[in-house]
């Protein structure tokens, strides 16, 4: 896989094209890398949402990455491609080799120090196991300190064991103090990305919440059987409220979004099949579906539909950060138009782009290679689009990673703002003003959480 070249997109699973776009007959002599560039230059020529960038003719005198990024248009930071197809669709359905905690990449203002902070850790995975929690900081791997220049290296090493360098906040400002040091050994691990529910009552009102990881379907839909699982669970006890809580998550499948759309949106909304985001296209491939599929292909426009679970609301509350990306944006973009969407946290990222992922197993001759290009752009049904700085919340909160509270605790910050919403009860404490420290990049997550197209 190319190093570090992952970063968000929104994932639309598709492969039904790859196998119709033209390859690169054996045997040819115009350079080491024309097959598998011939193969990547014709998928993006045809699904690349800035086609007009892709060259005439393929270059096969040149590394396959260079080609790649060589076609990428200036504003694009998330189209990547992977040279180990499989191993990408099983992250993609949710099978990571992972110790099972949810990183943040941190390091004080003016220095090239970076520590992890522990966003949240997965059931039953070798970190719960080893009592690793959320809030937690990590400020080396193996012995090694976390720089600015080595820490998605250390970080996603593919070595089983690693140690890990355990800190708390120094007396003196922007200084951690070594606490311990715990050994971890990372598994294949089938990643539920819900990672907790629970129902509370407060002065009467029953909220529902919903920690939400990653978009995912999973495996024959396993995931998807989570989520309702949940939802069914929450209207059978009759919840007056929901609070969804994306403060972390990526981005992932528009079928997995969609799938939670249409239990929260209102009846009216799912029984009319009203749209949900539309899509928008290169000129040649948007023309393509308009003229194979019509105005309404589900290529260019997604709409809601009934499900056996609809919890009928008038409002949903969702926790963002600027962890929360591509198909959670989707999500709070394409419920806006039909019901009270209130937002509690910061900025979101700030993607309103998809790809398809393209793999080659049914080229001619097949290849390993996967190619996930920015393929659309999407709006929802009122046009809302190109939120460069993301969905804005309608009350910020800020976290303090000093004081991270466990997830689904009624006390941490953004979810007693919301039930403070709710229950129309006292003002939640005022915080000590979050220690400032920059959050550094993580575009091999990110990219695993892009919003697919399926």
């Amino acid at each position: 896989m190319c190093n570090r070249c992952l970063s968000f997109v929104l994932f639309l699973t598709l492969f039904v094209f790859a196998s119709s776009c033209k390859n690169n007959p054996s045997g040819n002599d115009e350079g080491e890398f024309f097959e598998i560039n011939s193969w990547i230059h014709a998928n993006m020529e045809f699904y690349y949402f800035w086609n007009e960038r892709v060259p005439e003719e393929p270059n096969g005198s040149i590394p396959t990455d260079d080609f790649f990024f060589s076609m990428l248009d200036p504003a694009d930071e998330f189209s990547y491609y992977s040279n180990d197809a499989q191993s990408l669709l099983e992250e993609l359905n949710g099978s990571s080799f992972t110790a099972g905690f949810s990183p943040s990449f941190r390091r004080f203002q003016d220095t090239d120090d970076v520590f992890i902070v522990v966003e949240f850790v997965y059931p039953d995975s070798p970190a719960a196991e080893a009592g690793i929690k959320r809030g937690d900081l990590i400020k080396s791997i193996n012995g090694e300190a976390l720089t600015i220049s080595n820490y998605l290296d250390l970080y996603y090493d593919e070595s089983a064991v690693n140690t890990y360098t355990l800190a708390e906040f120094g007396q003196e400002e922007n200084t951690l103090e070594e606490t311990e040091t715990v050994e971890l050994t990372k598994a294949e691990l089938n990643l539920d990305p819900v990672v907790y529910s629970d129902i509370i009552e407060d002065n009467g009102i029953k909220i529902g919440y919903l920690f939400y990881a990653r978009f995912l379907t999973g495996n024959s839909d396993q995931f998807i059987a989570s989520v309702d699982n949940v939802l069914s669970e929450f209207e059978g006890a009759g919840v007056d409220e929901l609070v969804i809580d994306l403060r972390y998550n990526p981005g992932g499948r528009i079928s997995a979004a969609t799938n939670l759309a249409n239990s929260i949106a209102p009846n009216s909304v799912t029984s009319n099949e009203e749209v949900f985001v539309r899509y928008e296209y290169n000129e040649e491939l948007e023309n393509y579906y308009i003229e194979n599929q019509g105005l309404d292909s589900p290529n260019l426009v997604a709409r809601f539909s009934e499900d056996p679970t609809n919890l009928n609301l008038s409002r949903v509350y969702f926790l963002t950060t600027s962890g929360s990306a591509s198909a959670s944006e989707l999500l709070i973009n394409g419920l806006n138009p039909y019901m009270e969407v209130i937002s509690i946290g910061t900025p979101t990222f700030g993607k309103f782009y998809g790809s398809y992922v393209i793999t080659g197993q049914n080229a001619n001759p097949p290849n390993n290679y996967a190619v996930v290009p920015v393929t659309l752009k999407y709006a929802n049904a009122d046009g809302f689009s190109d939120f460069r700085g993301g969905l804005l919340p309608d009350h910020n909160i800020e976290e303090d990673i000093r004081d991270f509270k466990p997830i689904g605790d009624t006390t941490d910050v953004m979810f007693a703002k919301a039930i403070q919403l709710i229950t129309g009860g006292e003002e939640p404490p005022a915080k000590v003003s979050p220690i400032v420290v920059e959050r550094l990049p993580d575009p091999v997550r990110f990219g695993r959480g892009n919003i697919l197209f399926e």
